[in-house]
């Protein structure tokens, strides 16, 4: 009994230590936030986040304590997604360019600090979209905090998870993004010792959308209206000017470091839509576009916006001046970047011939060589382009294939390009199509991180030209976050704006410091930079058969430009006729189509109907059947023009054999008018033929349609004359023969001229056959009029009548 009881209570002992144990593992637990579910174990990602706010944008010593995102989240799967959760997690500060790089690219982080989940949704079924706002706090200790304790820029992840349908718990989805911190709340600010000059480039670029510009007699056709919604309020370039526009006004230091990079195509096209004009339909059809009153409110807006401020042209409708340089076309280089004057005469502001920003800023030698015949002396390209650099931002001179053009190369930063689009940032290859939509913050986000860094750790010798997206997606509210944190940027004293400078121009004071100590400028660098062009670029170009097309599409258009002429009453210059024509080709050369051939045929396509509807304007009237009543007549040619400028030509005429049309030389016909010709035509035969009657220019391209006349001659011509008259004369001579041997064979008989025989006997002629002399016969006069005589001669015996050949006569 002792035994036992002494044993009851080391049982109970046992008993109770284990269950306190878990009691206190049990708390515990519940205070640390759950582990994030194991990549192996994560179900491929069933929503999309769409993060439309940041606040703040970047964390500094007067910001309040708190981080706020707001968003959507999208069930992108096909079952219902159940008990959503989210959090953040966030990284450790970078601390070198490379770490920063890899955080744009990689969708992962490496948390070092995790935040509780905060629930979104009880449910999302298939489709659904639901709003989300996460509030964390940027210092303390807790687990609702990032606990952030020096400045830097640190990646965030915000993961969702969730239950899927059979109840497996795993991470639905994910987004991450940099938050810049200049200081943590309440702490000290720390910038840098100078600040870094910085030149931002805002795209002004959108899709080719014009399929026919207006001419006299033509309205502009677009191929939708599309464009319209993007210049309404609302729309994306609206917002990129209002944005602009409202928050960095003219007065505002920052406005010195804009630069707008405009498409010549997209202000063309929105003049021509502010005039009226027409959308295609998919049956052929148009009907009245919308947005003639939204194209002319912003174009009125833009020239506000620029007024005074630095400008550079595209190459028109953003051609790809590479793809163009490589297939051999200097006259298409040429053409694409005299789209300048269109900008400035449309905006009334001076604009930057000298500048070209090429596609993802990426050149090669050809076309490099090639700009030597234009006025481009600078060439904003990312450093990828150049086959070897010191690392820094200096300009360089570029090495050509012509010794006495070495343009200069100004660097874009590749470290805030690569942030703000990324799409390159994972792959430089289709990084010209419109940016995603719901990238824009994280993007933003990213960039000012990125600057931010390169302001305090990452300083280097040169200007900071920061190169967004060609046709970059931001909303007007996501374009303001950026310009504010560029503003906020400057005031802390990390970014110093810095206009675009020219070539030979130094660019103000770089606030990075040498190897000798000395502080380096941004001055005109005698550097020299070979080429290279990057292979992710090469695989996204136009291809060259549609290029080689181009160029032969081009051909026609030189040539109807060299065929026309001002026609004083129209007051029209050829140019305003052909110069559309040839945009209408750089069109299908476009950035847009990097990477889609088939869009590029299109356009070609395009191009060329429309081309050939306005040879077409040049054309034959309709033909009658002639008749030639002799051999030499006239071939009337009637030519209309319905081109508003004078049209030289020459008439070409394809005829059978043995005709012949004389040839008038070279002809024209005056502007929105017509003329009738009339080569002479020599027919050397008769009966029914046709002639095809061609117009060409000089150098042999087609105007209009070839026309068939009918032709019937009833005329001989001279080779029919000579036979029929050959022929007349045989049988003239033929019956003379005859005649004349008739009355060489009466005068050997003896005949006179009243038939009375003198002669011989005539012979018979060899192939003669002897007649029977009749018994009795009928003697004639010897008329040969068949008269008939009775008696007659020397006793006129009838029964035996005597005759001219009678052996018995003496």
């Amino acid at each position: 009994m002792t035994r036992r009881a002494g044993h009851a209570p080391r049982a109970t002992g046992v008993w109770l230590r284990p269950a306190l144990l878990a009691v206190v593992s049990t708390l515990l637990l519940s205070l640390v936030p759950p582990a994030t579910p194991a990549a192996g174990a994560q179900a491929a990602e069933r929503i999309e986040i769409a993060v439309s706010s940041v606040t703040p944008l970047m964390a500094r010593e007067s910001s309040p304590n708190e981080l706020t995102i707001s968003g959507t989240v999208h069930n992108t799967g096909d079952s219902t997604l159940r008990d959503l959760e989210m959090r953040l997690q966030r990284g450790k500060a970078r601390a070198t360019r490379a770490s920063v790089v890899k955080a744009l690219r990689d969708r992962a982080v490496t948390a070092e600090v995790r935040t509780r989940f905060e629930s979104v949704a009880t449910t999302l079924p298939p489709g659904a979209r639901t709003e989300f706002e996460l509030r964390v706090k940027l210092t303390g200790t807790d687990y609702r905090s990032l606990r952030i304790e020096a400045p830097g820029v640190y990646p965030l992840l915000l993961n969702v998870n969730g239950d899927l349908a059979q109840g497996q718990r795993a991470r639905l989805g994910s987004t991450r993004f940099m938050l810049p911190v200049l200081s943590p709340p309440g702490g000290s600010p720390a910038a840098p010792s100078d600040p870094t000059p910085v030149t931002t480039l805002i795209p002004l670029v959108d899709y080719p959308r014009m399929i026919q510009q207006r001419l006299p007699g033509r309205p502009t056709i677009l191929t939708d209206d599309r464009l319209a919604e993007s210049l309404a309020p609302g729309g994306r370039l609206f917002g990129l000017v209002q944005a602009v526009s409202e928050e960095v006004p003219a007065d505002e230091p920052l406005s010195r470091g804009l630069c707008f990079a405009v498409d010549p195509d997209l202000v063309v096209t929105a003049k021509t839509m502010a005039e009226g004009y027409r959308v295609r339909q998919d049956d052929g059809g148009t009907v009245r576009g919308t947005g003639s009153r939204a194209a002319r409110d912003w174009l009125d807006k833009l020239r506000t916006v620029t007024e005074g401020r630095c400008v550079i042209s595209l190459p028109y409708s953003d051609a790809d001046v590479v793809a163009l340089g490589r297939a051999g076309l200097p006259d298409l280089i040429e053409g694409a970047l005299d789209g300048a004057d269109a900008v400035s005469s449309e905006l009334g502001v001076d604009v930057r011939e000298d500048v070209l920003w090429p596609v993802d800023g990426a050149l090669d030698e050809p076309a490099a060589t090639q700009l030597a015949n234009t006025a481009v002396d600078t060439v904003l390209m990312h450093p990828d382009s150049l086959a070897r650099t010191d690392g820094s931002l200096r300009p360089v001179r570029l090495r050509t294939g012509d010794p006495d053009h070495t343009p200069t190369a100004r660097l874009i930063d590749p470290l805030i390009t690569d942030a703000l689009n990324p799409v390159r940032a994972r792959n430089a290859a289709n990084s010209t199509r419109l940016s995603p939509s719901g990238d824009a913050t994280p993007s933003v986000m990213d960039g000012l991180a990125s600057l931010t860094f390169r302001s305090r750790a990452a300083a280097v010798p040169g200007t900071t030209i920061v190169a967004p997206p060609r046709r970059w997606n931001p909303d007007e509210g996501e374009l303001r976050d950026f310009l504010s944190g560029l503003k906020t940027l400057r005031q802390a004293g990390f970014v110093q704006p810095t206009s675009l400078p020219r070539s030979g121009e130094p660019a103000g004071q770089r606030g990075a410091v040498g190897a000798g100590g000395e502080t380096t400028g941004d001055a005109e660098s005698s550097r020299r930079a070979a080429i290279t062009y990057p292979a992710s670029s090469a695989a996204d170009e136009i291809p060259q058969r549609i290029l080689r097309k181009l160029a032969a599409q081009n051909y026609r258009v030189g040539e109807l430009y060299r065929a026309a002429a001002r026609e004083p009453a129209k007051n029209v210059v050829p140019a305003s006729v052909t110069t559309p024509l040839r945009n209408g080709l750089l069109r299908g050369a476009s950035s847009a189509w990097r990477g889609e051939s088939r869009s590029a045929r299109k356009w070609m396509g395009t191009a060329e109907r429309t081309l050939q509807g306005v040879l077409d304007g040049v054309r034959l009237g309709n033909p009658r059947p002639i008749s030639l009543t002799s051999s030499n007549g006239k071939l009337p040619v009637t030519v209309i023009n319905d081109l508003p400028v004078t049209i030289w030509f020459e008439l070409h005429v394809d005829s059978p054999r043995g005709v012949r049309v004389d040839d008038l030389g070279r002809l024209k016909v005056p502007a929105n008018g017509k003329r009738q010709f009339l080569p002479k035509l020599h027919a050397e035969r008769a009966g029914k033929f046709t002639v095809d009657v061609t117009m060409r220019t000089e150098g042999g391209t087609k105007l209009g349609r070839t026309q068939r006349l009918r032709v019937d001659s009833n005329a001989y011509g001279a080779v029919s004359l000579i036979i029929t008259i050959s022929g007349a004369a045989l049988l003239v001579l033929l019956s003379g023969r005859r005649l004349v041997r008739r009355i060489r064979s009466r005068r050997r008989t003896g005949g006179t001229a009243d038939g009375t025989a003198t002669g011989p006997e005539p012979r018979l002629a060899d192939d003669a056959e002897a007649q029977p002399v009749p018994e009795l016969a009928e003697e004639t006069d010897g008329t040969g009029d068949g008269s008939r005589r009775t008696g007659g001669g020397h006793g006129g015996d009838p029964e035996h009548p005597t005759t001219g050949n009678d052996p018995q006569r003496s």
